[in-house]
C-alpha cells in the first residue's frame, strides 16, 4: 500500500523531498514561537529584525549574484569555476563590509538609532560571508540534483536556529540569543552542505582554473 503512494517519476520525487524538507523546516520555527514571543522582548526581536534586515540587503550583492550562473553552463568544469568566483566574491564583500563597519561603526549606528546594534554590527559580515557560500553551493547542488541534500540543510539549520534561541532565550541573553541562534544556525548549515558538497563532488573541484 505504502509503495503505491510513493511517486513513481524522478520529478515527483524531488518535488516530494524538497517540499518535505521546507515543510520541516518553516514547521520548527513556528511551532516553538508562542514560546520565544514569551522569553524574549519586542525589543529584542526588534534588534534582531535590524540586524537581518541590514545583512540580508548586503547579502544580495554577496556573491555579484554569479550563483545564478551556476545552473546556466553545459559542463560542469564551467560552473564548479563560477562556484569558486561566487565564493572568493562573497569573501572579498565581507571584508570590505567589515572595513566599513570598523570605521564607521559609530555613524551607522547614529543613523540607525539602536545602540544596541552596534557591537552585533561586526557579526554583519560574517552573515554576508556564510550566505555568499551557502548560495553557492545551494545552486551548485540544484545543478546536480541532489535535493536531499538541500532539505536536510535546510532543516539542519532550523532546528539548530531554534534550539539555540530557546536554550539562550531561558538563560536570559536576550536580542543576543536570537542573532547567536541565527549564526550558529547558518554556520552549521554551511558546514553540512559544504562537507556533503566536497565529499561527493569533489572530484569536479579539482578542475577548477584560476585562469578562467
Amino acid at each position: 500500500m505504502i509503495n503505491k503512494l510513493k511517486p513513481k517519476s524522478e520529478f515527483s520525487r524531488n518535488v516530494l523531498t524538497l517540499m518535505t524538507g521546507a515543510t520541516i523546516a518553516q514547521a520548527i520555527p513556528i511551532a516553538i514561537s508562542p514560546i520565544l514571543t514569551r522569553i524574549y522582548t519586542p525589543e529584542d526581536f526588534g534588534v534582531f529584525a535590524l540586524y537581518m534586515g541590514i545583512a540580508s540587503i548586503v547579502a544580495v550583492i554577496a556573491t555579484g549574484r554569479y550563483e545564478m550562473a551556476i545552473m546556466l553552463p553545459k559542463k560542469d568544469s564551467d560552473a564548479v569555476n563560477i562556484v569558486a568566483l561566487s565564493v572568493i566574491i562573497s569573501f572579498l564583500v565581507s571584508f570590505i563590509s567589515l572595513v566599513i563597519v570598523f570605521v564607521f561603526n559609530t555613524q551607522i549606528t547614529t543613523v540607525l538609532g539602536n545602540q544596541e546594534i552596534s557591537n552585533w554590527l561586526y557579526f554583519i559580515p560574517i552573515t554576508i560571508l556564510l550566505t555568499g557560500i551557502y548560495q553557492s553551493f545551494n545552486y551548485w547542488s540544484n545543478r546536480k540534483k541532489q535535493y536531499r541534500r538541500l532539505a536536510t540543510s535546510g532543516v539542519i539549520q532550523s532546528s539548530a536556529t531554534s534550539t539555540i534561541n530557546l536554550s539562550m532565550g531561558f538563560n536570559g541573553f536576550g536580542s543576543s540569543g536570537l542573532i547567536i541562534g541565527q549564526l550558529i544556525g547558518h554556520i552549521t548549515a554551511t558546514i553540512i552542505l559544504v562537507k556533503q558538497v566536497l565529499k561527493i563532488d569533489r572530484l569536479f573541484f579539482y578542475q577548477i582554473n584560476k585562469y578562467k
